[in-house]
C-alpha cells in the first residue's frame, strides 16, 4: 500500500480530532492511507550520543496508557495504522522493559483488529542489539519493523552487502517482510551522529548528498516496504530543513513541483523508480547478490531483483557498461562516450537483466 507517516504530538485527541479525519479524509482521495506516530526517540539510540537522549515522547504525547488512548483516537478517525516510532532498547536505558512492551503491542493488535482490515503496527528498532531486534520480530509482530542497516553500512560493497543480508536473514528467519530506512528517523547532526565516524554520510555534504541519492536509489529497489523521510525525495539535506513543520511542508511541495518537470531530478527519479518498482513488483521479488561479472568491478555491488540488476558504484573509478545495457533509471546522470556509458562513482543504475547479462 502507499501511505503517508504522520506524528502529530501536539495534537489534542480529545478536542482536536476534526483535523486529522480531514488530514486521512484529504490523503484518501490521493490514494495514501494514513500512519500515525505516537511515540519515538527523539535522538540516536546508537553511537556516542546514544544515552544522551533517551525520552521517547514529546508535545502532548504521553508514556504508558496514554499511548492506547492515543492510538484508539487515531484509529476511531480513520487511520490505517499506528507507528510507534524507535524503541530505545534496554541496553540504552533501564526503563525500556521487552515483556512491558509485548503488553502494549498486543493491546495495540486488538486495537487495530477492532477499527482496521489489514492495518499496520510500525517501529525502528537497532540492529546492533540483534536480541531486542529478534525479542520484537518473533513475540511482537511488527508488521513494519524498520532497522538500522543502511544507516550504518559504511560506504563500500562489502559492507552494504553484509548489513542487507543479515538484515534479511532476520526477517526471514520469523517470516516477517523487510522494511527499510536508509536514514534516522532524527534529524543526521554531528550532535546526533548514530555512527562512529566511519558510516557512508561521514563525509562532506556534497559527496553525503551523492551518496543519499545513489543509496536511496538502491533502496527503491529492495524488496518488502520502503520508508523515505520528508524531504529526501528532493535531496533536501538535513541540515537545509527549516525547524517549523508548516515551513518544511512549504518547502518540499515548492522543490517537489519545481523538480516534478526536470528529467533526472531527484523527484523524478523516486517517482520513476516507483512506477518501475510496481511494473516488475520488485516488494515481493527474490534478490541475489551478483559477483564475477566481467564488466563490473568487484569494488562495485550488484544485485539482480527479478528483472532488474541493480549496480551500485562504490568503487573510485566509472563502470563501463555493456553496448546494450538497457537502462531504467540511475541516481545521476551517466556518461556517455564512443557508445558506451559510464556509471560514475557514488551512482546507483537500475539495469534491464537480460541485456547485460
Amino acid at each position: 500500500m502507499d501511505a503517508v507517516l504522520i506524528r502529530p504530538s501536539l495534537l489534542d485527541v480529545s478536542s482536536e480530532m476534526d483535523s486529522i479525519r480531514g488530514f486521512i479524509d484529504d490523503a484518501r482521495t490521493q490514494g495514501l492511507r494514513t500512519i500515525v506516530r505516537i511515540s519515538g526517540a527523539l535522538g540516536p539510540i546508537t553511537g556516542p550520543y546514544a544515552k544522551q537522549t533517551t525520552g521517547f515522547v514529546t508535545g502532548l504525547e504521553g508514556d504508558g496508557d496514554d499511548l492506547l488512548r492515543r492510538s484508539e483516537a487515531y484509529l476511531q478517525a480513520g487511520a490505517a495504522g499506528i507507528d510507534l516510532g524507535t524503541i530505545v532498547p534496554p541496553q540504552v536505558t533501564r526503563e525500556t522493559r521487552l515483556d512491558r512492551l509485548s503488553a502494549y503491542f498486543a493491546m495495540l493488535h486488538g486495537q487495530l483488529a477492532e477499527y482496521v482490515e489489514d492495518g499496520i503496527v510500525g517501529a525502528d528498532v537497532t540492529a546492533d542489539y540483534p536480541d531486542s531486534l529478534r525479542h520484537h520480530l518473533q513475540d511482537d509482530w511488527i508488521h513494519h519493523l524498520r532497522d538500522d542497516c543502511l544507516t550504518l553500512t559504511r560506504w563500500d560493497a562489502e559492507s552494504i552487502t553484509s548489513h542487507l543480508t543479515r538484515s534479511l536473514d532476520e526477517h526471514d528467519r520469523f517470516g516477517a517482510p523487510p522494511t527499510w530506512r536508509f536514514l534516522p528517523p532524527h534529524i543526521l547532526s554531528e550532535h546526533l551522529d548514530p555512527g562512529d565516524g566511519q558510516r557512508w554520510y561521514s563525509v562532506a555534504h556534497d559527496e553525503r548528498m551523492l551518496r543519499a541519492l545513489a543509496l536511496q536509489a538502491m533502496m527503491l529497489a529492495l524488496p518488502g516496504s520502503l520508508y523515505l523521510r520528508q524531504g529526501d525525495e528532493i535531496a533536501l539535506s538535513d541540515a537545509d530543513k527549516p525547524t517549523a513543520p508548516l515551513d518544511l511542508a512549504e518547502m518540499v511541495a515548492e522543490h517537489a513541483q519545481a523538480q516534478s518537470s526536470q528529467f533526472g531530478s531527484p523527484a523524478a527519479t523516486v517517482r520513476h523508480a516507483a512506477h518501475v518498482r510496481d511494473k516488475y513488483n520488485l516488494a515481493c521479488a527474490p534478490l541475489a547478490f551478483v559477483t564475477g561479472l566481467e564488466w563490473c568491478p568487484p569494488r562495485a555491488l550488484a544485485f539482480l531483483i527479478r528483472g532488474v540488476l541493480v549496480v551500485v558504484n562504490t568503487s573510485d573509478s566509472p563502470v563501463v557498461l555493456p553496448a546494450e545495457a538497457k537502462v531504467l533509471l540511475s541516481s545521476q546522470s551517466l556518461r556517455q562516450d564512443q557508445g558506451r556509458l559510464f556509471v560514475p562513482p557514488t551512482t546507483t543504475t537500475w539495469l534491464e537483466a537480460a541485456t547485460v547479462a
